[in-house]
């Protein structure tokens, strides 16, 4: 009922359809198929959402989780059919707390409970204190950059480099001067990143959502993070060897 209330006011992300229905869809994506070294984005996430299905989903005797069909395209998939994926739970000492505990509990120790369930969707629990120190829309930026490093062996310290001087740079720029930066040309592999990053950010507002909010949903917004033409500017200068004094333009 709370899911279903949160989805009609907009406030949860896909939570409802895999409570009541079991099923999950993502059927568009801007991916460049001959880049063989960086996987589909359905399946660079499948292993985070996997353990938010957990969350999600009670298991059944013997410890089977009923599966979820996923309509996600990527390179190779018709979509003819959907693919049922196990649900698979996260690391957390003690056990995963139960939907009732993280949904409605009050407290400080059901907070902290919050924010490491939703850590350890991304296999970063261990990182919790260093992430809580920071401000909640870099913390959630760091969680989804630490989950990509792992997930995608082909990003290299430019790659990094370049994803973390667009958040450090983003908060000083207005829309007017974002609007008037000016691209010699556009890489193909930086617009895939870009499009890679922000469909992890969809990804982050699920794993927010079944997590009980451990942060504000305005914290997980695009905009907070990402532009993807300074994304363009910043993953050039990166691949071209300025300084990094350059690179975050003296902050």
């Amino acid at each position: 009922q709370l899911a279903k209330e949160q989805h009609i006011r907009s406030e949860n992300y896909t939570i409802f359809n895999i409570l009541s229905s079991g099923e999950i869809e993502c059927s568009n994506s801007l991916e460049d198929e001959c880049d063989t070294e960086i996987p589909g984005q359905a399946l660079i996430y499948r292993p985070a959402r996997q353990h938010i299905y957990s969350v999600l989903l009670e298991s059944g005797k013997g410890g089977a989780y009923p599966l979820v069909k996923e309509w996600f395209v990527y390179f190779g998939n018709p979509l003819q059919q959907p693919e049922l994926i196990q649900p698979v739970q996260p690391f957390i000492p003690g056990g995963t707390p139960n939907l009732k505990t993280l949904w409605f509990a009050k407290g400080p120790d059901v907070e902290k409970q919050r924010y490491g369930t939703f850590l350890a969707c991304f296999h970063l629990q261990d990182g919790m204190e260093e992430l809580q120190a920071l401000e909640a829309p870099i913390a959630a930026f760091c969680c989804l950059l630490a989950y990509l490093m792992m997930q995608v062996s082909s990003l290299s310290l430019e790659d990094l480099n370049a994803f973390v001087a667009v958040v450090l740079c983003l908060k000083g720029k207005s829309a007017a001067q974002l609007a008037s930066l000016q691209l010699a040309q556009v890489d193909s592999r930086a617009v895939h990143l870009g499009a890679v990053f922000v469909r992890g950010l969809t990804t982050l507002l699920m794993a927010n959502s079944a997590c009980g909010f451990p942060f504000r949903m305005d914290d997980l917004m695009p905009w907070e993070v990402f532009d993807g033409k300074l994304f363009q500017k910043k993953y050039q200068q990166s691949h071209q060897g300025c300084s990094l004094e350059e690179l975050l333009e003296g902050n």
